[in-house]
């Protein structure tokens, strides 16, 4: 067995549950463009709200998202389903596609790339199969890039939780959501997206992506509220699932 079918067994032992499905995102414009990417779903028999969760990019990530909500299952339990993305190595491969180019095109060029992977999502989630509605968003890294681009196409988000986002605009796409519930995670040893503004060796200063996203929002007015620790790199903390609670 892999390690994701074995990760999705101790999550569903974990939970007390028996039943999930994996399906693929499948079409053929996503399947040439993208490579494979799949969902999957767990339900949970519980009154309440679902959970959307949206790993960072690649195989690898999607694990340690799931060994983190094995460890804070009791977070899970509150919701009546889950639906967990599982983004293939293409796309973790196309993201790297822009990393010569300068700053300002390649910024914008990522924060193009994962709008586009939202639209998927957004798609797939309104259709009948999932139809969520209502519905919170735990999302990391680039994938927490890429929900704040869904919260701002798709009024049903209600609440986002990000640890670690990682986008270029730094919020402006929920300019419009004073509706939605930010709540955002950095921890302080994150070694791919700094916490603090670091001092280069030619004196050039290196900007917080942290510092840079909460300024943008509190300038814009959205309820978001911040959550820092001490350790755990770049990667969701379990605190921040208790700390939510």
């Amino acid at each position: 067995m892999s390690e994701q079918t074995n990760l999705i067994a101790d999550l569903l032992i974990s939970l007390n549950v028996t039943e999930y499905d994996i399906s693929r995102i499948s079409s053929p414009k996503i399947n040439s463009r993208y490579g494979e990417m799949h969902s999957t779903t767990i339900p949970l028999n519980h009154t309440g709200s679902d959970l959307l969760v949206i790993p960072g990019f690649g195989i690898k990530s999607h694990n340690n998202m799931l060994k983190i909500l094995i460890e804070g299952r009791e977070f899970l339990s509150k919701f009546r389903k889950i639906i967990i993305i599982n983004f293939g190595e293409k796309i973790k491969t196309l993201s790297k596609a822009w990393e010569d180019l300068f700053d300002d095109a390649r910024y914008k060029k990522e924060d193009e790339f994962k709008k586009e992977l939202a639209e998927i999502l957004d798609k797939l989630i309104r259709g009948p199969d999932i139809n969520l509605s209502n519905f919170t968003v735990l999302a990391k890294s680039a994938g927490g890039g890429v929900a704040f681009f869904l919260a701002g196409i798709n009024p049903e988000v209600k609440v986002l939780m990000a640890a670690c986002p990682g986008f270029h605009n730094n919020g402006t796409v929920v300019r419009d959501r004073q509706d939605l519930k930010i709540y955002i995670m950095w921890n302080m040893d994150d070694d791919v997206l700094d916490y603090d503004e670091v001092i280069n060796e030619d004196g050039t200063i290196k900007k917080s992506k942290r510092i840079e996203i909460m300024k943008q929002l509190e300038l814009q007015g959205n309820d978001v509220t911040f959550y820092s620790y001490d350790d755990g790199g770049h990667e969701l903390n379990v605190k921040f699932l208790e700390d939510t609670q």
